[in-house]
């Protein structure tokens, strides 16, 4: 190392400088990197394989509707039956359209094509199969529908064949996230040994080359001048290596923010790619159960109790339905429907459809209203959806009874101007501060049976719509959300 002693003091400062600002340079462009590709990748998931899983799904899903209207037709003869097989017909062709447009894969499209061009030749023999049902020719038609079964099979082979290709192409880039995840985190950790090596041979080198020496001479010299330049000189040199090693702590905790990124956002692909199958899965038998359903309520004489039994077993139906919803807008963005609306009627309609759960749950409901609310423009049936949330929860809190406040008013708000304020207070038990830090993110619950995505959904309605969503609560003190929505139009 004689060539480092011969250089001057300057230049192995500015050396030792450089290569601090490049390992820290070369850390954030590394993150920014990774966190670049990451998301390309994950879009590319969202946007793409995702999608395309879902129309492989919704063909599948389409293709077995079709199966049993023409056996249906054949039984009864209703033509009922053949406009419903008009209806998945239409639905197989649009997902399949759908497939088009966003698979890009060679292979995946012309897996397509043959699924195209065998249900061609399937529906055009099932047509011939309803012709000959029509003209009468029953044992023709039957026969012929026998020949059409193998038709369908291998056509629903090909749909399976689709719907894996793309859970294929899924879980390879859950591989690769996997690997670049291993990188960046082996690349941080070798880049901030690095610094924290370089921070220390720059400390190094000022303590034995500059304080030590800037010590030994106050000591040799009375020189006022001397000393009140060797104190500048240190404040300038420990300023600067001061902002230095912010600047490494900064990168560093820029870092772990990246990593917790993308961490977070390759927990949401995956929650999202669950939501989608576990509601499809539920989605696919609530069908069947439905058209039997239907099919048994036509078909059949009921007695009173009977019809109570069937409006029982349809609640229940409708009930599910509403719990895959959730898991399907967890899934996948809102399409919103704005319009200019009084938010006073909302939580109206809102109350009307609630008011036998309140009844049970023994809430009351009290209303603070202003006379004179300006419009906000909003889709008012998402915030339905959120505001019957608010209240169902309120109901369930309160095990033996209580009262729910809604409050309504004009006010001014940070960030937003003009808006309109909501405010929905019970008196339950409130929560603990670490239940309400939690509770709003998802998959956090405090219901036994819950899925932990009303509240998070909820909150995205209202972000969706510009407004926020606050929560406000202290155990034995009650619950209260605000919801604030900007203002649109006159009062």
């Amino acid at each position: 190392m004689k060539w480092w002693g011969q250089l001057g003091l300057s230049i192995r400062f500015f050396i030792i400088l450089f290569l601090l600002l490049s390992t820290t340079f070369g850390l954030g462009l590394t993150a920014l990197w990774h966190a670049d590709q990451f998301n390309n990748m994950l879009n590319s998931v969202i946007v793409e394989d995702m999608a395309a899983l879902q129309a492989s799904r919704e063909m599948g899903t389409a293709l077995a509707n079709q199966k049993g209207f023409v056996t249906y037709y054949f039984l009864d003869g209703d033509p009922k039956w053949l406009n419903e097989l008009a209806v998945h017909r239409r639905a197989f062709m649009n997902w399949l359209d759908i497939a088009y447009k966003i698979d890009k894969k060679p292979a995946q499209i012309a897996l397509l094509d043959q699924i195209q061009s065998k249900y061609k030749i399937y529906i055009t023999k099932k047509d011939q199969v309803i012709e000959l049902y029509k003209d009468g020719d029953r044992r023709g038609g039957e026969a012929l529908h026998w020949q059409v079964r193998e038709d369908f099979f291998e056509l629903n082979g090909l749909c399976v064949q689709y719907k894996y290709a793309n859970e294929f192409n899924i879980k390879q880039v859950q591989g690769i996230s996997s690997l670049r995840l291993t990188r960046i985190s082996t690349a941080a950790v070798v880049l901030m040994s690095a610094s924290l090596l370089l921070v220390i041979l720059l400390a190094f080198v000022m303590m034995s080359q500059v304080l030590v020496p800037i010590r030994r001479l106050s000591k040799e010299t009375t020189s006022s001048d001397a000393m009140g330049s060797s104190d500048n000189e240190v404040r300038t040199l420990s300023r600067q290596v001061y902002g230095l090693m912010e600047d490494v702590d900064r990168t560093r905790s820029e870092l772990q923010q990246s990593q917790a990124l993308l961490l977070n956002s390759e927990k949401m692909a995956l929650a999202g790619k669950l939501a989608a199958e576990v509601a499809h899965s539920i989605r696919n038998p609530m069908t069947s159960i439905n058209m039997r359903l239907f099919s048994l309520k036509r078909s059949l004489e009921l007695t009173d109790f009977q019809q109570e039994d069937f409006e029982v077993v349809s609640e229940e139906m409708r009930r599910l339905d509403n719990i895959v919803s959730n898991f399907l807008e967890f899934s996948r963005p809102h399409k919103l429907k704005k319009q200019p609306i009084n938010i006073s009627e909302v939580i109206d309609k809102t109350l009307d459809l609630l008011c036998h759960r309140l009844e049970l749950h023994s809430v009351g409901i009290i209303r603070k209203q202003s006379e004179e609310l300006p419009t906000i423009e909003a889709d008012s049936e998402l915030l339905k959806e959120v505001f019957v949330n608010l209240m169902v929860n309120a109901c369930e809190a309160m095990e033996d009874g209580g009262e729910i406040v809604i409050s309504e008013e004009e006010a001014l708000a940070e960030n937003i101007g003009r808006a309109v304020v909501v405010k929905v207070q019970d008196n339950g038990p409130g929560m603990s501060e670490e239940v309400r830090r939690k509770v709003l993110e998802p998959f956090e619950t405090t219901k036994a049976d819950g899925t932990g995505l009303g509240l998070f959904i909820a909150v995205r309605i209202i972000e969706e719509h510009g407004g926020t969503l606050e929560l406000r609560s202290k155990e034995g003190q009650g619950t209260t959300f605000v919801l604030t929505f900007p203002a649109f139009g006159e009062a």
